[in-house]
């Protein structure tokens, strides 16, 4: 039997147009489907007209008011039964073969979520018989799924939602009073469907869309046209294309959303942005293991290329649109209002905040509020002022380590001193020793299984571009010496195209693939362990060390070395060149350091073994998230 459509119309003040729409759908050429009319409390003929229309496919529901379309949609929603979902306007048509054609298609299209058709605008108004050809021509130039979502990253989206049959199944997973639908059009839930549900277009005219001068678009046109570019930008959707390829190879088990209602201890975990990085990838583990913990904790953020993976991790986001590291007072005052709804709404009873912006917020809202609040320093890269002007109130500061303890010491002095406390980066062990070596990056990449690898992981940019510099060019030194030598360069920045640039110029000089420059990735723990050696800093430094791989630590403020037992309080106290050093790099000693690594191979496997044990025994999550509770508790 084919399957059930569900054709959703609400309705208001509409007898002009109401009976031709519902019987459009009637003259159907597929016809297992159910029309349930929503009527928002209408003053005209509507319902005496919808009633008039005999048919046992029509339910007429009376909302008893005007909820308005959304309301009224979701209302619908609930009463519908059938796999395929379409909201049909009341004053359009679709033509006969619109739903066959539409059901076919995703019944052939098993990955896409929902797909659209082409239109024909049309009216008996002359006032917009060119506005009209002009929705004609724009509407139906995006047709399949590439060019749809390169319109909406040139803030354009190419879809009207009437034209739309969506999986029920697809809707379900939507929480549609979490939404922020202030335009009646759905704007909102459409981004949000695009994002977990591909969408194309039957390349064939099947809805006709009507222009009257009662049209809500026509009615709210100056609106809509800004509202749609805020809800582009608000929704993060165009993170979500841009690196949606980048996230299609993660490896995530994607899980439900788990909040710990019953917890007594409440953060709002604020952070500007959820770009790659180690502060980001930090607050992802810090998080997933305080609710493994049972805390109760939602992160504020203006979103970024990591959010897919907060959420599909069992985090619950909430938009705080943090622009830029300073905040203008204007600004502010709209984030102050955002920050206090989320409080409020989700009962917080204490902020950690990490970051520029997100520490100003959570200082303004103890000010308002006297809400507490704690601060992470992730880095010595905090101005002065931010540092005066956010960690005087905290309620406690959190440095990653002792140079950034040193600093901010230094900085603001007997005013911090004493709630000031060293709290590492963490790194989930367990989660590292689940992941196998399987070489599909070898694969890919067309390195032979008895290659040496080396890999550099870093964002490309600042003092780390330098680091990077000097990694390809002892690569290229060494390259002669060992034939079987690969060197990969996992990361992006501003400076990515300076590293290119360098890459292609060693790479044809010894003509061969010596070094691969892959980018930036969110699986970055399969590099590591598909590598014989890893250069970096920071997190870097920690994760490919968790992955039994010996280490050369070089970052942000220069050169330590290999990473080993004897070294290692030298290499905690600088945090693997990140915060501090012992030298400048230089090729020449970074290239000693890989060939003293390469010459002994049992070496390499005795300091990964060991590095592995340290790792486990300082920088475990599980103790990083204890220690992180017993300060909330301290708190609160």
């Amino acid at each position: 039997m084919d399957p059930l459509v569900s054709i959703i119309m609400p309705v208001y003040n509409c007898d002009k147009y109401i009976d031709e729409s519902i019987k459009s759908i009637l003259k159907q050429t597929y016809k297992n489907f159910e029309i349930i009319v929503l009527d928002n409390n209408s003053t005209d003929n509507t319902l005496k007209i919808v009633r008039e229309i005999k048919d046992d496919r029509i339910k007429v529901i009376q909302l008893g008011s005007n909820k308005g379309l959304n309301a009224s949609f979701k209302e619908g929603l609930s009463r519908a039964k059938g796999e395929f979902i379409i909201r049909h306007d009341p004053d359009d048509i679709s033509l006969p073969s619109r739903i066959e054609r539409q059901v076919a298609y995703l019944q052939a299209h098993k990955e896409l979520g929902m797909v659209s058709c082409l239109i024909k605008c049309f009216t008996y108004d002359t006032d917009y018989i060119n506005q009209c050809i002009f929705i004609d021509k724009i509407q139906n130039h995006n047709i399949d799924k590439e060019s749809i979502l390169n319109a909406i990253i040139g803030n354009f989206i190419p879809i009207i939602f009437p034209t739309l049959m969506i999986r029920k199944q697809l809707l379900d997973k939507i929480i549609l009073s979490q939404l922020n639908q202030e335009f009646d059009d759905q704007i909102e839930l459409l981004l949000e469907l695009i994002k977990i549900g591909g969408v194309e277009k039957v390349n064939k005219v099947l809805y006709s869309y009507r222009r009257h001068n009662e049209a809500y678009h026509i009615v709210n046109q100056r609106g809509y046209e800004e509202h749609t570019r805020i809800a582009i930008e608000n929704s993060d959707i165009k993170n979500y294309i841009l690196y949606s390829k980048l996230y299609q190879n993660a490896k995530i088990n994607k899980v439900s959303i788990n909040l710990n209602q019953g917890s007594d201890i409440r953060i709002l975990m604020l952070i500007d942005s959820l770009n790659i990085g180690g502060t980001e990838t930090h607050v992802l583990n810090l998080v997933k293991s305080l609710i493994d913990k049972g805390i109760y904790v939602v992160v504020g953020t203006s979103g970024g290329p990591l959010t897919r993976m907060f959420e599909d991790s069992g985090i619950k986001i909430v938009k705080v649109p943090i622009k830029g590291d300073y905040i203008s007072n204007r600004h502010l005052f709209g984030l102050l209002n955002t920050v206090k709804q989320i409080i409020d709404r989700e009962n917080i009873n204490l902020i950690h905040s990490h970051l520029f912006g997100s520490m100003s917020i959570a200082n303004q809202i103890y000010k308002k509020c006297n809400i507490p609040y704690i601060v992470t320093l992730h880095g010595l890269f905090y101005p002065k002022d931010i540092l005066y002007s956010t960690c005087i109130n905290a309620s406690s500061i959190i440095a990653v380590s002792e140079p950034v303890k040193e600093m901010i010491c230094g900085q603001l002095g007997k005013r911090v001193k004493d709630k000031v406390i060293v709290i590492p980066n963490g790194i989930n062990i367990q989660e590292q020793m689940k992941d196998k070596k399987d070489n599909t990056i070898r694969k890919r990449l067309n390195i032979p299984d008895d290659g040496i690898v080396i890999t550099y992981c870093s964002r490309l940019a600042w003092n780390k571009t330098i680091a990077a510099e000097n990694f390809i060019f002892s690569c290229h030194n060494l390259a002669l010496q060992y034939e079987n030598l690969y060197a990969i360069v996992v990361g992006d920045g501003s400076d990515s195209s300076i590293i290119k640039r360098e890459v292609d110029l060693i790479n044809n000089s010894i003509g061969r693939d010596l070094i691969h420059l892959e980018g930036a990735s969110f699986d970055v723990i399969q590099y590591y362990l598909e590598s014989d050696i890893v250069v970096g800093t920071g997190r870097v430094a920690l994760e490919a060390m968790s992955c039994c791989k010996p280490v050369i630590s070089i970052g942000n403020e220069g050169y330590v070395g290999i990473v080993s037992e004897e070294m290692k309080e030298l290499q905690w106290k600088t945090y693997f060149g990140d915060h501090d050093a012992i030298e400048k790099p230089d090729i020449i000693t970074l290239t000693k350091a890989i060939k003293s690594l390469l010459d002994k191979p049992k070496d390499r496997k005795k300091i990964g073994l060991w590095s592995k044990k340290w790792c486990k025994e300082m920088f475990d999550e599980d103790l990083v998230a204890h220690r992180t509770i017993e300060l909330y508790e301290e708190l609160i």
